[in-house]
């Protein structure tokens, strides 16, 4: 799992990536909020079962890092054709989101969101 320095690093280089290549990619983020709806620090044995899920979820070549340290775990799903970047997103999140389900309280779970957002999307999700 990347740090937060060079997650970003990844992110605006898959950035130039698919402006070259006409390929999208998305980000998908997962975070915890508090009762306000506010982004909290994340329990470290929530962050173990995100990461081990995201790691099943998505593909060898997608970038797993933190987005905010402590706070916002993020993965940069890289090279989406744009027929089937709906589907392949929604697909991720779902399978994610059954996984996550599974292992962690329901308590903490009602917490979390998993968002996947294009680029231009990440403004202001600090």
């Amino acid at each position: 799992m990347y740090h937060e320095e060079a997650f970003r690093y990844l992110l605006a280089s898959e950035a130039k990536r698919s402006v070259r290549s006409g390929y999208s990619f998305k980000v998908l983020l997962i975070y915890s909020i508090d009762k306000q709806g506010l982004i909290v620090h994340m329990d470290r044995d929530v962050v173990d079962t995100v990461v081990e899920a995201l790691l099943r979820a998505v593909r060898e070549t997608d970038y797993i890092g933190w987005y905010r340290q402590g706070h916002i775990v993020g993965a940069v799903l890289t090279v989406l054709g744009q027929d089937s970047e709906v589907e392949v997103s929604a697909r991720i999140q779902q399978r994610l989101m059954d996984m996550i389900r599974t292992e962690v309280s329901a308590e903490k779970n009602s917490h979390l969101q998993v968002r996947i957002c294009q680029q231009h999307e990440l403004e202001g999700i600090e």
